[in-house]
């Protein structure tokens, strides 16, 4: 204020004194600092001219934006397209696989021992050294004397050796595999595996054999064909002829089930192929059973394809050793009743042969295996396992022959040193029967 009470000092003293209070109205006289006042109106006018103008500046921006907006819009469809061509590109790589079953029903990986009728003799072969290792086995070790310490029938001496002879095959098939790194891969077939080869499947396997075979003898009673009485229950024989029958039952399932069924799915894709080659084969070996009939051979073809449908849907040889083990066990032993046409010399209940007659679940020439009646029973359950198979939706469990083109045979090391370990085991339990031996005798 003191800047502006200045331009009046140098007026005369005899002029107006309101005058100087008019001055502020006009401004052409004010100062410089007067005038920046002035723009402190401009505010008030502003918001007029900014309204329209703002207006349009607000406008373009969103006009100029759509386009920069809808412009990445359609860009992705651009990027979405070669999404949907990639899927034409995936479909001619999954029908590549199609092309593989054009090589045939052989596999390259197959051995030319596995072609069929070599792997046939072979399997023979594998019973024929069997034979003479079980020479061997008796000419020169106390196995004869052992077997006759647990009863002083004759008879049933006789009857223990037939089915304990059968350990020659056990250390032929052993050797066999051993020997030849080829067949290395059938140990995982033979030893426990979890998932097939265990102790639930040891436990599936007895209630199959046995239960197939009690209903049979059990339908044979209620009908009137067979009467049976109780012989005698002796533990000592009784557990010998179950060790016995294993031994017997076991060696047949392992030509069979294991060495020539594994052979033939190494060589040919169809798995048709080892499951009905390797029955028949089974069958044939029974062709000379005293008293057998179409019906029985019929019965131990389906027997067969039974058992190999267990291997090839579960992976479970154990299964089929002991169901084998079960039906014969109980058959024979259990009740007394014809073995594959064998009758033997001990049982716990007796066959009144007297009263024996044919019916639709036994038959007096070749026993319960020789009927309609078991052939029903078993061909029942090859379909409950064709069912249970295919409810799985997996095919075959494990395939030996792929896993090893695959993994180039490396992880059949493992299994290799496994069989030093149970041959130890073998070799231990071997000496502590002979000890016991000499000491009891």
């Amino acid at each position: 204020m003191d800047n502006e009470k200045q331009p009046f000092e140098d007026l005369p003293e005899n002029g107006p004194v309101e005058e100087p209070a008019e001055i502020p109205a006009e401004t052409p006289d004010l100062t410089p600092a007067d005038t920046w006042s002035v723009p402190r109106e401009e505010p008030q006018e502003a918001p007029v001219s900014p309204t329209e103008s703002v207006p349009e500046q607000v406008t373009q921006q969103p006009a100029e934006e759509q386009p920069a907006e809808e412009q990445p819009a359609e860009v992705q469809p651009e990027e979405e397209q070669p999404a949907e061509v990639k899927p034409a590109e995936e479909q001619p790589e999954e029908e590549q696989p199609a092309e593989p079953a054009k090589k045939g029903w052989r596999r390259a990986s197959g051995k030319w021992t596995d072609i069929l009728p070599i792997a046939v003799v072979l399997s023979i072969g594998l019973m024929v050294l069997g034979e003479v290792l079980k020479g061997i086995l008796f000419a020169y070790t106390p196995v004869a004397a052992w077997l006759g310490s647990f009863s002083a029938d004759e008879g049933v001496t006789t009857f223990l050796s037939m089915y304990f002879e059968f350990i020659g095959i056990w250390i032929a098939f052993i050797l066999l595999i051993t020997i030849f790194r080829s067949n290395w891969p059938m140990w995982k077939a033979f030893f426990y595996n979890g998932h097939g080869n265990n102790i639930r499947s040891i436990l599936v396997g007895i209630l199959l054999g046995g239960g197939m075979n009690g209903f049979c003898i059990l339908m044979s009673v209620l009908q009137g064909d067979i009467k049976l009485s109780f012989n005698a229950f002796e533990p000592t024989i009784f557990f010998a002829f179950l060790l016995c029958v294993f031994i017997q039952s076991g060696a047949e399932e392992i030509v069979d089930r294991c060495y020539l069924y594994q052979k033939l799915r190494r060589r040919y894709r169809w798995p048709a192929i080892a499951v009905l080659v390797n029955s028949l084969v089974f069958a044939a070996l029974h062709l000379g059973n005293p008293g057998v009939t179409p019906l029985g051979i019929l019965q131990v073809f389906e027997i067969g394809v039974l058992f190999s449908l267990i291997v090839y849907y579960f992976d479970s040889l154990w299964t089929a050793i002991w169901a084998h083990t079960a039906w014969n066990f109980s058959q024979s032993i259990v009740f007394g009743l014809p073995n594959s046409g064998i009758v033997s010399a001990y049982s716990v209940f007796k066959l009144e042969a007297a009263s024996a007659r044919d019916g639709i679940f036994y038959n007096t020439g070749f026993g319960v295996e020789g009927s309609i009646g078991a052939n029903i029973v078993i061909g029942a359950a090859i379909v409950i396992v064709l069912i249970a198979g295919l409810l799985r939706g997996r095919g075959e469990r494990v395939d030996l022959w792929t896993r090893l083109e695959e993994r180039g045979g490396r992880e059949h090391w493992e299994p290799f040193w496994a069989v030093i370990g149970y041959g130890l085991l073998i070799a231990v339990g071997a000496a502590c029967g002979y000890l016991f031996y000499k000491l009891s005798f």
